[in-house]
């Protein structure tokens, strides 16, 4: 009897170790094949704590990749709980080299809350349309400064020569309201006026509008900024503003506006979403979002992609305008990501989808050669079958962060970052920004994702970016 007793003993254990270690080899924390590559919470190499709730931007510059670092509801910033004054606001960071540490490369100061808009920009021209001796690469940030009874929108702009940023301003006013809609950044863009072959860089600050600026080394970050907006006052704070066949463009809320060249220019609306939204979208939904231009699928020129977050709830409806060659554009719609992401949680119910926190990001398929977009997007969803987060007993917000792969026929499918969301696995939510790697031994064939979206929750040291190999993304199973 005992020799039966010990082997089945020695059968229990051996099988509850192989159940261990088969549960710790497929619930790890980073799923094989990626790179948790900051995770926010860390002291830098020169003491700088980097915490943050999101990263909103990553972007490749002069051999390096940088990241916006927001502290929107991160209790380490005194309006979410903290006690030092001085500490939890946006920060810049740097890594120098695939698998580095990141190290803070700017502190914003105090009352900057968000890095809103990381960019590398390029002027050719000074602002009377001289070209300049040789082009001016800038990495810029932008954000607004909400100090007591005023708010100012600052650009600070990177010496890449001492590591330096010096902060230049682009609108100072009395604040009339508490809200951010009329003062935040969330675009910039390059154009050379078609008229006057001015080279200007173009930035969204809320409701005001777009101001643009010139270049001008002795400037204050290095941009001479008109007095005032050029566009005028719109409904909702802008989310995209691109250049698409020769145009300079921007969205506000429903509507899409063009900008049309010259000494004296003016905008019109050129697209227009109230048929199917009629109410004005909120501020933080914002309307149509990642604008971006994409090859015309029906002859020449560009058309234009972009998502609407507006109606309640949202459904993360992927629209395309096609040019009709006068001027206008035909409509169509192509997909709601909402039924897509209710197909990938076998029919789990998915109540809402805000998608296109950035832009479509183009990348290649090296094997294919087709050029692909990504679309980061959140959802929320009902149940407990699946990891949630920043909810109630009964849902939230699904905890792993969700990418649509649109390919050049307009057929999307879903893909995770880090694998499968496993309640082992850190909650990433959103995906807010893409960047291909610009280390020299990556050879182009390494992506890096960055997130959260803190959605009025509280998110301490949420902020997250991973990376992986872009074949193994687009190829592998989650």
């Amino acid at each position: 009897m005992l020799p039966w007793v010990l082997w089945f003993l020695m059968w229990v254990t051996a099988t509850v170790g192989a159940a261990a270690q088969t549960s710790k080899s497929t619930d790890q924390a980073v799923a094989p094949g990626w790179n948790e590559s900051f995770k926010a919470g860390a002291t830098d190499s020169n003491g700088h704590y980097m915490g943050g709730g999101t990263i909103m931007h990553l972007v490749g510059h002069q051999g390096r990749l940088f990241a916006a670092d927001s502290y929107w509801c991160d209790s380490r910033n005194i309006w979410y709980g903290g006690h030092d004054p001085n500490t939890g606001w946006a920060q810049v960071l740097r890594l120098d080299r695939s698998g580095g540490p990141w190290v803070v490369d700017l502190e914003l100061g105090r009352q900057h809350l968000r890095p809103e808009i990381l960019k590398e920009v390029t002027f050719r021209t000074d602002g009377a349309g001289k070209p300049l001796p040789k082009p001016v690469t800038l990495l810029l940030v932008s954000t607004f400064n909400p100090s007591p009874g005023k708010v100012e929108v600052s650009l600070f702009a990177r010496d890449d020569a001492t590591g330096e940023w010096t902060r230049g301003t682009v609108y100072s006013g009395t604040k009339k309201t508490e809200a951010e809609d009329p003062y935040s950044v969330r675009a910039m863009c390059m154009h050379r006026d078609t008229v006057t072959g001015v080279d200007h860089l173009f930035l969204t600050v809320g409701t005001l509008g777009i101001f643009s600026g010139v270049y001008d080394e002795s400037a204050p970050g290095k941009v001479k900024w008109s007095p005032g907006s050029e566009s005028g006052s719109v409904e909702t704070r802008p989310l995209a503003i691109i250049e698409a066949n020769g145009d300079l463009l921007f969205s506000a809320g429903r509507k899409m506006y063009r900008r049309t060249d010259g000494a004296m220019p003016y905008y019109q609306i050129i697209a227009d979403m109230s048929d199917l939204y009629p109410a004005v979208p909120n501020s933080g939904a914002g309307g149509i979002r990642g604008l971006t231009a994409i090859p015309n699928p029906n002859g020449k020129g560009e058309s234009l992609i972009f998502a609407m977050w507006a109606g309640s709830p949202s459904r993360g409806e992927i629209y395309r305008l096609d040019p009709a060659g006068d001027g206008t554009f035909v409509r169509t719609h192509e997909v709601s990501i909402l039924d897509l992401m209710s197909q990938y949680l076998a029919e789990n119910p998915v109540r809402m989808v805000g998608a296109a926190y950035s832009d479509f990001y183009p990348v290649t398929d090296q094997v294919t050669g087709e050029e692909l977009h990504l679309i980061g997007f959140e959802s929320w969803i009902t149940g407990r079958r699946f990891p949630t987060w920043g909810g109630n007993g009964n849902g939230g917000f699904y905890a792993g962060a969700m990418v649509a792969i649109r390919d050049s026929k307009g057929h999307y499918r879903l893909k995770e970052i880090n694998g499968r969301s496993t309640p082992a696995k850190p909650v990433l939510v959103a995906p807010y920004c893409f960047a291909i790697s610009p280390f020299e031994g990556d050879h182009g064939q390494v992506i890096y994702f960055g997130g959260l979206d803190a959605n009025k929750r509280p998110a301490t040291n949420l902020a997250w970016i991973f990376s992986t190999r872009l074949e193994d993304f687009l190829r592998a199973d989650n």
